[in-house]
């Protein structure tokens, strides 16, 4: 934390001080944890070491033992290096939903000093195309159910070979049982440095092409100790991943973490509230991490109170706000749980910022405090000056779990990361006790009149309606103000409200100019491949709307 100008900022992690030093790195200094492993394959192997009969993954009916795991891992590493000629620094990319071929396919890749490129199921043939022939993946590694994206591209595409997890195969594609067939005892293990790229991570973009940020094993291994030391974590945790693993959030959060840990995955290929409940109590799930839809809607089954979850202790969120409501029927359904809202970027390879469990009821609206090796400032967007304590401006942050730069893409990189310093393009402010707030995107500011609106403070009280299940607030041009509040309104099953009841219920929360002078009804809000709202496809005037001056 910047200690010159938030001169009141409480230390919230002192117990974790002890493991924090000073490194210089590639010219910058900054905070690290002094004692950690150097790749993702020495903790894979370490937790081999300790736990080789322990059950590392389910899926289903599969279970999956750390020893049984790193099996199959050798065995797809010597595949790749040996037999398909996939050498140190390549790229495999997987199109892979969450099971246990995409853990295996991580692992491997990393084993032998290969990148993966994690893809996006949902993402459509064009999307797909330019994702593959920008990171160069001399490998593709997909699921059946993708094959109608991929087949009228292969010819197009870097891929020497592609492989499928099924029996039957389409023409020229291998089967994915060829991976991890046991032909040799042989194990290849090539040398890897904490610099040496893991992921290629494409960004979710909502306007332009998606930029590949470069994950070292540094930035995710911080991350691993990040999730461990700030939840206090151990190898007696387990998780449930019912978020996609080719997010940032299932595979750093989660997948990489928990396999640093030793600690018990759950892989669900597609969230559905009931299986979710029922993994919880069957498994005696201890940690959740998931977007704030995913806990509302558990929430929202009827019989969710009578499942067993008090194994729970930990319960994160991040990625939209999280309604008040909410997290006060997760502590009253579950009252032991440990709640901190998480706040991160692929480009902070996820968490940059927790909030500790003793402050999530008290400080709602924060995102919480910056993790033991994160710095962070506010400057002002154009001059890039400094900013103190509670003012507003945009948030930067320099640490260990920052990416040095996109793949491909030096002029993204020189624009966005500066002397160790990324720009988010999110406008926050810190308060003197440290803790931090996202007001809105940079380019997301509504204008109206000269009075600046963030449309997280607009959002925030939409939340707190018990009718509404989600909200966007977008600015609309407008010949007097300039811009004026549209709010976007996503109402719960069976309930129902008129545009003057929501103009209502912010007019009675907020000042006069903050109520939005339209409102829309939808069935679902427009969200990217990535899971994130399309605002610009909401930057219009509704028809049937009643403007309000």
């Amino acid at each position: 934390m910047i200690l010159r100008r938030y001169k009141h900022v409480t230390t919230f992690w002192s117990d974790i001080e002890p493991f924090v030093s000073k490194e210089v790195i590639n010219g910058v200094t900054m905070k690290t944890y002094s004692d950690r492993p150097k790749t993702l394959s020495e903790t894979l192997d370490y937790s081999v070491e300790r736990f080789p009969e322990k059950i590392a993954l389910v899926h289903g009916d599969e279970q999956v033992t750390y020893r049984e795991l790193k099996k199959q891992v050798n065995h797809a590493a010597y595949q790749l290096r040996k037999t398909y000629g996939v050498q140190k620094g390549d790229r495999v990319a997987l199109l892979l939903m969450n099971g246990i071929p995409f853990v295996v396919c991580v692992y491997a890749a990393m084993q032998i000093g290969a990148i993966a490129v994690p893809l996006n199921t949902k993402l459509k043939t064009r999307e797909l195309e330019f994702m593959l022939q920008n990171s160069g993946a001399k490998i593709l590694i997909s699921n059946l159910e993708w094959w109608e994206h991929i087949a009228s591209i292969k010819d197009t595409i870097p891929a020497e070979k592609i492989f499928i997890t099924s029996e039957h195969v389409p023409q020229g594609t291998i089967p994915y049982h060829f991976l991890v067939e046991e032909i040799t005892n042989e194990v290849i293990q090539e040398d890897v440095c904490e610099g040496d790229g893991a992921f290629i991570m494409y960004t979710s973009g909502t306007t332009g092409r998606p930029k590949g940020a470069l994950i070292s094993h540094r930035n995710i291994i911080h991350t691993c100790l990040n999730y461990t030391y700030c939840y206090r974590l151990t190898s007696d945790d387990s998780t449930v991943i019912a978020v996609p693993v080719f997010h940032i959030t299932g595979l750093a959060a989660q997948l990489t973490t928990f396999i640093y840990l030793g600690g018990k995955i759950v892989l669900m290929p597609m969230f559905q509230p009931k299986q979710f409940l029922e993994l919880l109590e069957g498994e005696k799930i201890t940690h959740v991490i998931a977007s704030p839809t995913v806990y509302v809607m558990t929430l929202m089954e009827p019989d969710y109170m009578n499942y067993d979850v008090s194994s729970i202790r930990v319960g994160a969120f991040g990625g939209a706000p999280m309604p008040g409501e909410t997290l006060k029927a997760l502590k009253k359904w579950i009252p032991s749980i440990e709640l901190h809202n998480t706040y991160g970027l692929t480009e902070t390879t996820s968490p940059a910022i927790i909030m500790p469990d003793e402050h999530q009821l008290r400080k709602i609206s924060s995102v919480g405090v910056v993790s033991p090796v994160t710095e962070a400032k506010i400057v002002d967007p154009v001059t890039r000056e400094e900013l103190g304590s509670n003012e507003i401006g945009e948030l930067l942050f320099k640490g260990p779990m920052v990416i040095e730069k996109y793949w491909n893409n030096s002029e993204a990189t020189e624009k966005t990361i500066q002397e160790g310093w990324l720009s988010t393009g999110d406008l926050a402010m810190i308060d003197e006790e440290g803790f931090v707030t996202i007001m809105d995107r940079l380019k997301d500011m509504i204008n109206r009149g000269g009075e600046k609106i963030f449309s997280v403070e607009v959002e925030d009280v939409l939340y707190s309606n018990p009718k509404i299940l989600e909200a966007a607030i977008v600015g609309i041009d407008d010949p007097t103000y300039g811009e004026v509040v549209k709010a976007c309104v996503v109402l719960k099953p069976e309930q129902t409200a008129t545009e003057e009841d929501v103009k209502k219920w912010v007019a009675d929360r907020l000042a006069k100019y903050k109520v939005p002078a339209y409102v829309e009804f939808l069935d679902t809000l427009p969200r990217n491949p990535n899971g994130k709202v399309i605002k610009t496809e909401l930057r219009y005037i509704p028809e049937q709307a009643n403007k309000q001056k």
